[in-house]
């Protein structure tokens, strides 16, 4: 789905207040008692009363309105600004926020929505002053920012602990921040800049809505902005307008920012037209421009600046403009002090190399202290541009001392270009080597950190303050002096903690774009605070995000919702975190080769797919109410002779799968439980919980749960997904089951069966050709199976634990199987580990030790068999001295408590293998099962059957 157009606020408001409407239609209820005789009673009159406001209602309803776009957003009222926001001449409503005057405070007690442009103050008339409290979050939708006019002043002034975000309306329901997804922040000041003649009577005009600014003072005060962060702006209107994350236009010395981050914004991160406006404390990280860029005049200062630019996604860190014109006063010459920048790899989608900085168009600077650090495919990490911009460079209006250049291409000259009217020529190499302090070589980083050793912590221009009273002595080159992480706590995306997941969910009023919104009859469901039911069916041909939302379900019906189309017209399906779908009888979701799945649940907010049954009011749910999930990868499969003309056929709705690429991507599956599903066709047809056929090894899998399945739990037809913590219950036949080819990996698997009601915790098949290739054989760790009793489900088939056969190979290491003891079928498990050599290719892998398996326990009475239906392979294997014979393998009795062996388990505890030195796929474990006594990790997310 194309997010911006959910998001143009004004057509949103009134499909949401439609839909709203809608649900709480239907009249009263009325109820017969029953009784014979109606007694009427008397009507007493009723003496009207004020409706009571509520304290948000008192201190806002002046200057904003309560969204009707979002009910609520982190469990706070969301509340809407738009157009002007001008004095008032009404009584003071300020509490925690409201208005008094020409003061009006956005209080964090309620989450604030931007609509359009909003803009603080008339252009020097009508001034205000816009505080923000620390810990507030204001969201913007596509076609929204904020301006602070001339004369009107910002405050928002947040704490490292409490920061001030600025983010888009996106990120509220859940969905993933992108760059352009709504605009930002601009100031407008009255300080000079270069395009007015005459600065006394200046009015430029800013690019985005024709904002003027400009002027003749120097020191004029916008405002202050203090921990303060600004995410996934930057909306494009053409090719030359566009926003910046923050845009400082004729903004004053007056002004205070410092602790500012600029986080994927979709040009550049913050922007300068003149003024002298100084930032300290800075954080600019994946801009798709320039992460730092000035023009017209800019006299401020910059210290302490992070720059980290995205692979592919970025352009310069700095980009430094004055004026066409060398006679255009006053000359861009800002101070810089105390910068790091991280210089990407690549081009970005508008074809511009990443880059470090380039000086042109007549800019001077004063610089000290910068670290420019580039990779092997970035572009030149300084560069000096055009005749006007040469000229201060040799004149000493263009300086850059005691820094470091640690670069694969570290300069670009400036070269004499005829048809581009440049004369001059500049060696910046020799120029950069000719000015005081200045450094090539290793910088010597930990990420961005100078380690103890590096050159950067002793070679930095001391006693700064004296040279500029704007700047605080830090006598080390870069943003960081080894010791002191000044981004800790307030800053998002550069300590692998990005922005948290809202710990409620949101209240939706209206299904996302791909959906289609249901009646909601009241007591249908057994969840009572459903108001909104989302269907999804048919063939789905665009990107749709299923939004997570406290008040809605998502209905599959209609039979197969198929996403994409089988290699062509390939579509995502994202589901967010806390999302809970419900499927009709025949229907079920399958994933079409070149397409994905974006399940991306979590441990707090897992994503659920159940039946109808198991939501409906009175219903109750059962395996085999609904399909599954089908997967069709274009992975390897034994099934197929050409694997670069492969179509195999799925089992239900003969959807191709398969091809030669084993490393292919069909997104990821996380934090998913899966119930009540596995309807069955026939007896050769059946669907499992999950089914990856030929799934690649790109697939993230991971924190999944099938229950009470009507065939198998899972299964792989090849490929080579693997899979980490995974939890099979009571699923009818097989809780893993493998054929074709499978290769991938497993660690951390709980399985437990339903006495009566299920078959074997593992089945392993390869292919009965013994030349098909490739021959399963997956890798496969840390796995716990309780398997039912030995007595027949519908099927006929018994409780076991492991058959291996049809020529699979595998390695199995630190599995635990404990059957049920009894004394009678009824009361205890079949065979616990089982070989089949009816075809030969098992037997062939036992002896040239392609089937293998270590550290390993067998805690049951009927703990091994072999069979063989083929006279020349019977008894060919002797399973208990193949399994004995391997390395730390037993037969040894232990205890468990819903699988978990106590922590001081001798047996389980301390004799397992470690893969993690060998293979980077596996956790490091010492242990045998799929817990280590002390640490489920089942809990908060997986489904406990009673």
């Amino acid at each position: 789905m194309e997010l911006k157009n959910l998001f143009k606020l004004t057509a949103l408001s009134t499909a949401l207040a439609a839909t709203l409407g809608l649900a709480g239609c239907g009249g009263d209820i009325n109820i017969n008692t029953g009784s014979d005789t109606v007694t009427p009673t008397p009507t007493i009159p009723t003496i009207p009363t004020t409706p009571t406001e509520t304290a948000q209602q008192k201190s806002y309803s002046g200057f904003a309105t309560k969204s009707t776009t979002f009910a609520s957003v982190d469990g706070k009222e969301v509340w809407e600004l738009k157009g002007t926001l001008a004095p008032s001449t009404a009584a003071s409503t300020i509490s925690t926020g409201g208005q008094n005057g020409d003061k009006i405070v956005l209080g964090n007690d309620v989450v604030w929505l931007l609509n359009g442009a909003v803009v603080a103050g008339g252009d020097n008339e009508k001034s205000v002053e816009l505080a923000i409290l620390p810990g507030t979050k204001i969201l913007g939708g596509s076609d929204s920012y904020l301006v602070i006019s001339r004369g009107s002043k910002i405050m928002a002034e947040g704490s490292a602990t409490a920061p001030i975000v600025f983010t888009s309306a996106e990120t509220a329901l859940g969905q993933p921040g992108e760059a352009g997804q709504w605009g930002g922040l601009v100031l407008l000041g009255n300080a000079p800049v270069n395009t007015c003649p005459d600065l006394a009577n200046c009015d430029a005009s800013f690019e985005v809505g024709n904002h003027s600014y400009g002027g003749d003072n120097t020191q004029d005060n916008s405002g202050v902005i203090k921990y303060v962060r600004v995410e996934f702006g930057g909306f494009k209107i053409n090719d030359t307008q566009e926003m910046n994350g923050i845009s400082f236009a004729g903004v004053g010395s007056g002004t205070q920012v410092d602790h500012i981050q600029v986080h994927l914004n979709n040009d550049d991160g913050v922007e300068f037209w003149g003024g002298n406006v100084s930032i300290s404390n800075v954080v600019l990280t994946e801009n798709f421009d320039d992460s730092l860029d000035w023009t017209n005049g800019w006299q401020g200062s910059a210290q302490h600046v992070y720059i980290r630019q995205a692979d592919n996604g970025s352009n310069r860190g700095i980009e430094a403009d004055s004026n066409k014109s060398a006679s255009a006063t006053p000359m861009s010459k800002p101070t810089l002090a105390n910068i790091t920048m991280q210089v990407a790899n690549g081009t970005h989608a508008g074809g511009d190399d990443a880059e470090g900085i380039l000086f042109r168009v007549g800019t001077g600077v004063t610089a000290y202290n910068l670290l420019v650090k580039g990779d092997v495919d970035s572009g030149e990490c300084l560069e000096v541009n055009d005749d006007n911009t040469v000229n201060n460079a040799n004149t000493g209006e263009l300086t850059v001392e005691n820094s470091l250049i640690d670069c694969v291409e570290p300069f670009k000259n400036a070269k004499a270009d005829a048809a581009e009217g440049r004369t001059l020529a500049l060696d910046v190499k020799a120029w950069y080597q000719g000015q005081s302090g200045n450094l090539v070589g290793a910088s010597d980083l930990t990420d961005y950190m100078p380690n103890s050793s590096s050159v950067a912590l002793t070679g930095g221009k001391a006693d700064l303050s004296n040279l500029d009273d704007r700047l605080v002595d830090a006598p080390y080159i870069g943003a960081f002096d080894g010791t002191t992480d000044w981004t800790l706590g307030w800053t998002t995306a550069i300590h692998g903690d990005t922005a948290p997941a809202p710990t409620t969910l949101p209240t939706l009023t209206s299904c996302p774009v791909g959906t289609t919104a249901e009646t909601v009859v009241a007591g249908l469901y057994k969840d009572d605070t459903v108001t909104l039911v989302c269907t999804l069916q048919g063939n789905v041909l665009n990107n749709t995000t299923l939004l997570a939302g406290q008040n809605v379900m998502y209905k599959i019906d209609g039979g197969a919702v198929v996403i994409g189309g089988d290699k062509t017209n390939s579509a995502t399906l994202a589901i967010q975190a806390g999302t809970k779908l419900f499927a009709t009888d025949n229907s079920y979701i399958a994933v079409s080769r070149g397409s994905k799945i974006m399940a991306q649940g979590s441990a707090a907010h897992p994503i659920e797919m159940t039946s109808q049954q198991d939501v409906i009011a009175g219903a109750t749910g059962e395996r085999g109410q609904w399909g599954g999930l089908v997967i069709l990868g274009k992975g390897l499969t034994n099934t197929c002779p050409d694997k670069n003309a492969c179509d195999a056929s799925f089992e239900v709705g003969d959807f191709p799968y398969g091809g030669n690429d084993n490393t292919d991507n069909s997104g990821q599956i996380s934090y998913v439980v899966i119930k009540y599903a596995g309807f069955k066709v026939n007896d050769t047809q059946e669907m499992n919980g999950i089914s990856f056929a030929a799934v690649g090894s790109g697939t993230q899998v991971d924190h999944i749960q099938v229950h009470a399945n009507g065939d198998d739990g899972v299964e792989f037809w090849g490929g080579a997904v693997n899979l980490k913590y995974v939890y099979l219950t009571h699923n009818f036949d097989d809780s893993l089951d493998w054929t074709n080819g499978w290769t991938g990996k497993a660690q951390f698997v709980y399985i437990t069966h339903e006495d009566g009601n299920a078959n074997r915790g593992i089945e392993g098949d390869s292919h009965k050709g013994a030349t098909d290739t490739p021959v399963s054989k997956p890798k496969l760790a840390n796995f716990t199976i309780l398997p039912g009793t030995d007595i027949e489900n519908a099927s006929g088939d018994k409780g076991e634990g492991i058959l291996l056969r049809v020529a699979t190979a595998g390695e199995l290491y630190n599995v635990l199987v404990q059957g049920r003891k009894g004394s009678t079928s009824t009361t205890e498990s079949g065979e616990c580990l089982e070989l089949d050599g009816s075809y030969a290719g098992l037997v062939d892998n036992v002896n040239n030790n392609t089937l293998t398996m270590s550290h390993s326990i067998i805690d049951c009475n009927e703990p091994f068999k072999y069979s063989s239906d083929n006279a020349a392979t019977a008894n060919a294997v002797n399973v208990e001295a193949w399994f004995m014979g391997q390395e730390g393998n037993a037969t040894t009795a232990v205890t468990l408590t819903d699988g978990m062996p106590a922590a001081t388990d001798a047996a389980l505890i301390g004799t397992g293998k470690d893969l993690s030195t060998d293979d980077n796929f596996f956790e490091s474990t010492n242990f045998i099962g799929a817990f280590d006594g002390q640490n489920d990790w089942r809990q908060g997310w997986a489904y406990f059957p009673q």
